[in-house]
């Protein structure tokens, strides 16, 4: 199979190998899996980006080839980015969970177990914190103890 892809376009499918990399590793790492299918497949679209004239996104190193400094930068910034979102959304999902289920009445548990989804009162908690996480971070956010 051969497939012809623009620079922007190997970089793109650069930055989503690692990216699948990155996580698949950290999976296989925690169970305790063998990772290096995913490995052999970095390495075969380095290979490709050296090949078809995009060596400026790849380095040679011990006889074997790596992501750029640069491209390496850029997919730090992408799981950068993806970790602050996946934070906030995240909390904003658990606090309204937990705000919800204080607060559920008999008919939302009724209508709950009937469609196996939270009723629409749990996006106006989404909402609340949403709003209050774009305006003033986690600064306002408090840990009571006590009984």
């Amino acid at each position: 199979m051969h497939i012809e892809l623009t620079k922007e376009q190997m970089k793109e499918m650069l930055i989503a190998a690692m990216f699948y990399s990155w996580i698949r590793g950290g999976l296989a790492d925690a169970k305790g899996e063998d990772f290096k299918e995913y490995e052999r497949l970095q390495a075969y679209l380095l290979k490709a980006a050296k090949e078809n004239g995009h060596s400026n996104m790849v380095e040679e190193f011990r006889g074997g080839l790596l992501p750029s400094d640069g491209l390496s930068g850029l997919v730090d910034s992408v799981i950068e980015e993806y970790d602050e979102d996946v934070f906030w959304h995240e909390l904003v999902l658990r606090l309204g969970k937990r705000d919800f289920y204080r607060t559920v009445t008999p008919e939302e548990n009724e209508e709950m177990r009937k469609k196996e989804w939270l009723p629409e009162r749990v996006h106006e908690l989404y909402e609340k914190y949403e709003k209050e996480f774009e305006d003033h971070g986690v600064e306002r956010m408090t840990l009571e103890t006590g009984n």
